[in-house]
């Protein structure tokens, strides 16, 4: 059984909560899964949608505003949440589940922080990887 995903870089969802919606109200099948980055929320906000479990990962304050993570997966859905280790100094937030035999992570990179091979290297304990995210992996080749 196969199922679908929405990978959306909100740049803040609070801003644009009510236009999400209508952008899902629209759609004729609503994604299974939705993968949402730099939602910057705070625990004060707590968003809901009909028909979906919400599950996020906060930038702590102490690392500043902006960043954070949500996935947003159909109640009808049986998935798990996969714990992420990274090492102490990475910057980089993740959030990850498993769904269909699927490794889903949704992945924020700041701007400043660097992207190497070793800041993903947690993803090779894993088989069947989804990777869906902001990964801020500039490049001259991609005029960037």
């Amino acid at each position: 059984m196969g199922f679908s995903k929405l990978q959306w870089n909100s740049l803040s969802i609070f801003k644009k909560w009510h236009e999400f919606k209508n952008y899902l109200s629209a759609l004729d099948d609503l994604p299974d899964v939705l993968c949402i980055q730099e939602s910057h929320l705070t625990s004060k906000y707590q968003p809901s949608i009909p028909h979906y479990q919400v599950i996020r990962k906060d930038r702590p304050l102490s690392k500043g505003k902006g960043g954070g993570l949500m996935f947003c997966v159909k109640t009808s859905l049986d998935f798990s949440n996969i714990d992420v280790t990274l090492h102490a100094s990475s910057n980089l937030e993740v959030l990850g589940i498993a769904v269909h035999g699927f490794s889903i992570f949704n992945i924020y990179n700041p701007p400043s922080n660097p992207l190497t091979s070793t800041s993903l290297e947690f993803l090779s304990n894993f088989a069947k990887v989804i990777l869906c995210g902001h990964f801020n992996a500039h490049h001259g080749m991609w005029g960037s």
